[in-house]
């Protein structure tokens, strides 16, 4: 039977009169923080955040942007990019975030495809990526940071303080499109997805229905990409609650300021929270000795509360007692590193591994893991503070109606799905005689309507002997290994599967004791073979890699390796170490059993046997 909860009470139809509604509520209250240079932390409050989109929308209906424009954003996180969003679609336009960590070409492709006649750049720079095409296009273009003159772009500044805010700013329609998204891309070129205002609300109120934490003035940071989905929708449901957002516009500075601003949610992708995690391990082994063994008796102790809290099992009066020492002296202190106010932390965008859940919850860090897809603008479920269960996405979300089809994949319909791709007919055949869209993804459904993901349809594959295997279980336990960043498993038509993992070269050393040029490469090979092995060796015997590439070159995304959202993108992976993976089955099936240890100079690449 379909799994889901109707959809939630209707409020706010259009993406301007979210604002509206919550500057009309809470007038005076701070609304986006900015940090300046000079003075630290700087508030705008929802009345000036309403009238600044006003005065925004004013200036660009002058200029002749309206409806059926599309206007692009190219800019890190800061409150102009919200601004800027608002008041396109108060004039009717349709809104795509591009991401300024993208490759140029990519963002000249998707400015392309989305036919962008605006754009918000944060500079000149920054706008001149697009290339000369794209630019040549554009009706109008406008930078945060003004460019000097001259250039015929219009500095945002000038737009923000063009003439007093008007009553009657919001020209947009429930069913008017409201933005672009485009799919990460790991298999093909990304496509894009056109959704209404009335579906972008419909998401808001959803999400907030599963979330009721997120409470008028709650603290959240903004430091993912604003083009990233996940980020956008976070900061619209603060519109919708009236929480306070601090944007961070360079995401590698998150940690720097995520004390000052002591935010009550965090979300982030697993790859933010397996740098998390090997931080806090690090910052254990930099101690005194008689430190780290305090620190590893109390991270146990607060394992055992939290795997008694997970079964719903009461605590024994031993556990009780030792997980509040723990607390006072070790835990508490480890966790003051996100500030205080910290009640759960959500991960998506990527399958969490649970082990990563498990020892984070040791620590008192609840992450609760999410699933979303670009072609349903409402999440399809989510782990609650009070519905959890590690190694599943959750329960359905409001509006979110699932149920599995006779192969296992799960089948999704709702008010926020997609109606098609931009420029490509054919949608319907992903849709069912019931309307249910095909997810691309195997899944479980439990007696308690929890889903668990099995894995990507499109990644499955068979190995000669005829065993499918989904990758992402064998790569999330191959993660567990503190310095493999990433991993990914081939086998496809072969006798048994291998993995390439990426190690970071720094961890690995920690780990051998030395630098690689120094550590004995019998005695570092034997290692890493014993790590990895411990780390399949709860996995059946089919699916543990025979053996590994080993390298120290990190995936990015301008080597195509991984998309900007840092999902692998497995093609261009394969295409890049086939060598290697080639020469490590070859060197296997010659050894005959015995251990195979190869070492390569580029990239300090290993071939092992496990």
């Amino acid at each position: 039977m379909p799994s889901g909860p109707p959809a939630p009470a209707s409020g706010p139809t259009t993406v301007p009169a979210l604002l509206q509604a919550r500057a009309a509520a809470t007038a005076d209250a701070p609304a986006l923080w900015a940090r300046r240079t000079s003075a630290g932390w700087e508030a705008v409050t929802w009345r000036q955040f309403r009238d600044t989109v006003a005065t925004v929308a004013a200036r660009l209906r002058a200029l002749g942007v309206g409806r059926g424009d599309c206007v692009g954003i190219l800019a890190p996180s800061v409150p102009d990019w919200d601004i800027a969003q608002f008041a396109a679609m108060a004039v009717g336009a349709v809104v795509v975030g591009l991401d300024p960590h993208d490759t140029d070409e990519r963002l000249a492709q998707v400015a392309a495809t989305c036919a962008a006649t605006v754009v918000f750049a944060q500079d000149g720079a920054t706008l001149d990526r697009l290339g000369a095409p794209c630019l040549e296009a554009l009706r109008l273009a406008v930078t945060f940071v003004p460019t000097g003159g001259g250039d015929g772009r219009l500095a945002f500044h000038d737009l923000t303080h063009a003439a007093p805010a008007p009553s009657a700013w919001n020209d947009a329609h429930a069913d008017d499109p409201a933005l672009i998204v485009f799919t990460s891309g790991t298999t093909g070129e990304p496509k894009g997805i056109r959704y209404t205002h009335r579906q972008v609300c419909a998401a808001v109120s959803s999400i907030l229905e599963a979330f009721p934490d997120i409470a008028p003035g709650s603290r959240l940071a903004c430091w993912l990409p604003l083009s990233n989905l996940f980020q956008r929708m976070i900061n619209l449901c603060a519109v919708g609650r009236g929480a306070q957002v601090f944007y961070v516009e360079d995401p590698r500075t998150l940690m720097q300021h995520v004390g000052a601003i002591a935010p009550h949610l965090l979300i982030g992708v697993p790859r933010f929270y397996e740098k998390l995690h090997a931080g806090i391990v690090d910052a254990i082994q930099a101690r005194p000795r008689w430190q780290r063994r305090l620190a590893q008796w109390a991270i146990a102790a607060g394992d055992r509360r939290a795997r008694a809290l997970r079964a719903g099992a009461p605590l024994g009066p031993a556990t009780r007692v030792a997980a509040a020492v723990a607390e006072h002296l070790v835990l508490r202190r480890l966790r003051a590193i996100l500030g205080p106010n910290l009640r759960f932390l959500i991960s998506g965008s990527a399958p969490m591994p649970p082990w990563l859940l498990e020892r984070l919850h040791a620590l008192g860090f609840l992450v609760l893991e999410a699933y979303g897809m670009s072609e349903s603008i409402v999440p399809v479920a989510a782990n609650r503070p009070g519905a959890f269960r590690f190694g599943t996405v959750g329960r359905p979300l409001a509006g979110s109606e699932v149920k599995l089809a006779d192969d296992g994949e799960l089948l999704l319909r709702g008010p926020g799905v997609f109606a098609g791709y931009l420029g490509e007919a054919g949608a319907n055949e992903r849709f069912d005689a019931d309307g249910f869209l095909a997810s691309g993804d195997y899944a479980r459904l439990d007696a308690d309507g929890f889903v668990s993901l099995v894995g990507r349809k499109s990644e499955v594959f068979k190995t000669s002997t005829g065993r499918r295997v989904a990758p992402a279980i064998v790569e999330s336990h191959l993660r567990g290994v503190a310095y493999v960043e990433h991993a990914v498993l081939f086998g496809a038509q072969r006798p048994f599967v291998v993995a390439l993992i990426v190690v970071a070269q720094a961890a690995l050393e920690r780990r051998l004791g030395g630098t690689l040029g120094d550590v004995d490469p019998t005695a570092a090979a034997a290692a890493v073979r014993a790590d990895l092995a411990a780390a399949v060796h709860d996995l059946p015997g089919p699916l543990r890699p025979a053996g590994v590439v080993v390298t120290t070159r990190s995936f990015s995304v301008a080597g195509g390796q991984v998309t900007p959202n840092l999902k692998v993108r497995r093609a261009q992976v394969a295409a890049d170490y086939a060598g290697p993976i080639d020469e490590l089955y070859a060197e296997i099936g010659r050894a005959g059993g015995a251990p195979v240890s190869i070492s390569r100079d580029e990239g300090n690449l290993w071939l092992l046997s496990v």
